[in-house]
């Protein structure tokens, strides 16, 4: 059994620390006591390319130089977005990608809070999610009870904890197994989620209130896209997407 010294040390922060340091989950350094986060170095938060306007209306990927004309990027040129705006965060690569597949696939909920430090971090995401209702995209039955969770359930309370005007309702259900799509074209991956998502049974919408979809990665967003298209249809009218990384 462990002493009382012991138990009283772990529950300090600072001396836990000292003790057994944190690693970054990127380059393996040590992250040092004044890094903004607990699970990535300085260094390699500086690597993350934090997106802000002008960006793209429909997924949020930043324009560089002299915007004209279009206000779509090439990545959205074959969607028809049926919400209002979308934003994400940064590229779903590097720092950020270890972070989210560290989530995912190691069912590390220790790395949420800096996922959603690096979110509130890029300009005007607490505005946009501002008085919102956060609706995370919802898993497969038989995906989420193999992975005990849903990451993008867990990621929409995080952002709810640290903006307290904004609250999550998980008001949307798979109806069918789309299995990955990490292999499928963008036309594939459109075909793929058509009625693969439908309202939760009792669930009645205000079409006065902004929802906001939430997913880890927007790809071609087929399924944020599909998401919203199931929303509207049953009355909701102002929508948005947020997701974290581009892919």
């Amino acid at each position: 059994m462990f002493g009382e010294g012991f138990l009283s040390l772990v529950t300090n922060k600072d001396a836990f620390d000292l003790i057994f340091p944190r690693n970054c989950l990127h380059c393996g350094d040590i992250v040092p006591e004044q890094s903004k986060l607990l699970y990535l170095c300085p260094d390699c938060l500086r690597e993350i390319e934090l997106f802000k306007p002008p960006s793209c209306r429909t997924c949020g990927f930043p324009f560089y130089g002299i915007v004209v004309g279009s206000r779509s990027c090439p990545h959205c040129k074959e969607l028809d977005p049926t919400y209002n705006m979308g934003r994400t965060i940064c590229r779903l690569d590097g720092p950020m990608r270890g972070l989210v597949h560290a989530l995912k696939y190691r069912a590390g909920s220790f790395v949420l809070r800096d996922i959603v430090d690096i979110a509130l971090m890029a300009t005007g995401i607490k505005e946009f999610l501002n008085e919102s209702i956060l609706v995370p995209v919802p898993l497969h039955p038989i995906r989420q009870w193999k992975r005990t969770f849903n990451q993008c359930e867990l990621i929409a309370e995080e952002l709810a904890e640290r903006v307290s005007s904004c609250k999550v309702q998980s008001l949307l259900r798979r109806t069918r197994w789309t299995g990955s799509q990490t292999r499928l074209s963008r036309q594939e991956r459109c075909r793929n989620m058509q009625d693969a998502f439908d309202l939760k049974r009792g669930i009645s919408l205000n079409p006065d209130t902004r929802y906001v979809v939430v997913d880890d990665v927007f790809t071609t967003g087929s399924t944020l896209n599909a998401c919203c298209s199931v929303l509207r249809r049953f009355g909701a009218t102002n929508l948005d997407i947020l997701a974290l990384g581009h892919g």
